[in-house]
Parts: C-alpha cells; structure tokens; sequence
C-alpha cells in the first residue's frame, strides 16, 4: 500500500513532519498514487477507523484528546481534499463519501462533536442530465462545517452544505444547502434555521465536564 507515491506523515508538536507506515486503530489503502495523509500528535483514539483513496488525494486530520470511532473516509476518485481540525470527537461511525467523482472537498473545523451515524456526501455519486440539453447538472460541490459544530444522530450531509460555526445540527436532519447564520440550531429535512443567538458545550446539565 506504500507504493507508487504514497505517504502517510505524522506532526509532532513542534511542527516537524516525519513519514510513518501504520496509525494504531487506522486502516489505509491506498488505492491510487501520489495521495498523502497527513496526521497530527497526539493522535486522535482511533477506533476501527478506515480510510481508502485514489489518486492524488490529501488528506489531513488534526489531534485531538477525544475517541474517533468508526470514521469512514472514502475518497476514491482523483485530487480529493478533506480536512479534520482538532479536538473531533466521533462517538459512532461518520462517513465521509468523497467517491467515484473527481475534486471533491470536504473541511471540517476544530472542536466538532459528532454523535454516530452521520453521512457527509459532496457527491451525488451517479449523474442527472438535462433532457434538453444532455448536460450533466449534478456536479459535486465543497462541504465545509464550522468550528464548535455539534452534529446530532442520523443526520445528512449534502453536496454544497455549510455549517457555520458554534452551531447544533439536529438529530435526523438532512442538510442541503450553504448557512450563514453562526451560533444557531438546524433541523428538518430539508434543514432549516430553526433558532438563534445559542452556544453549546460538551458538558451534561447539571454535571460538571470530566
């Protein structure tokens, strides 16, 4: 799986980056060439984690003192870019979908709490065309969600989504559109704005955080 221009790096904290061949709790393959992943110290818990890419992908995922369990990050199709900030916490299976189509995107912020059972897709995956016209008119589009986002169980997220920051996505949402509106609540499906002017925290009400 090391072959034909593949690298797996890891940054230490001081910033030095040094090329590595296993991640504890993190399957890799490599499916493709010239793709690098690139993870920072102290590495996330990794539990039956997997990620698969094809050529020329980048892939980035920051430290974090928390548990990322089941983290899928398929990323088949060519010059993929998906970004994990710091301190995400998965607490069972995210999906990341970045496959069969070309140059897909997907950035995630810092401090993101996930709950389990979420699908991130920048992709339709098959193509719509236009009677008319035969153009294909589902091309994929970025994902970008914010720093400080809560997302709830069983939610949806679409191709030309954003979330911005401190922000809760409810639980079986589906989200399919860019937002703008930071420090606010999402729910539906659609998802919509559902209320405003909220922050959240990790901490359960009435306990302090451990």
């Amino acid at each position: 799986m090391f072959f034909r221009n593949n690298r797996i790096y890891k940054i230490d904290k001081n910033g030095n980056k040094k090329r590595i061949f296993f991640v504890l709790g993190l399957k890799i393959t490599f499916k493709g060439k010239n793709s690098t992943i690139t993870i920072k110290e102290p590495f996330p818990n990794f539990f039956r984690c997997k990620i698969s890419c094809g050529d020329n992908c980048n892939i980035s995922i920051g430290t974090s003192k928390f548990r990322m369990k089941k983290l899928r990050i398929l990323a088949n199709g060519k010059n993929s870019n998906i970004t994990i900030g710091d301190n995400i916490s998965i607490r069972n299976t995210c999906e990341i979908v970045a496959r069969p189509e070309n140059n897909l995107s997907v950035k995630i912020g810092d401090d993101c709490m996930f709950a389990s059972r979420i699908l991130i897709r920048p992709t339709d995956g098959h193509i719509v065309k236009s009677v008319a016209t035969g153009e294909v008119i589902n091309y994929g589009e970025p994902i970008e969600i914010g720093n400080h986002v809560w997302i709830g169980n069983d939610v949806t997220i679409l191709k030309g989504s954003k979330i911005p920051d401190n922000s809760v996505v409810a639980a079986t949402a589906t989200v399919t559109r860019a937002f703008t509106e930071p420090n606010a609540i999402y729910a539906g499906v659609p998802a919509k704005l559902v209320k405003t002017g909220i922050d959240w925290s990790r901490e359960v009400p009435g306990e302090s955080l451990v």
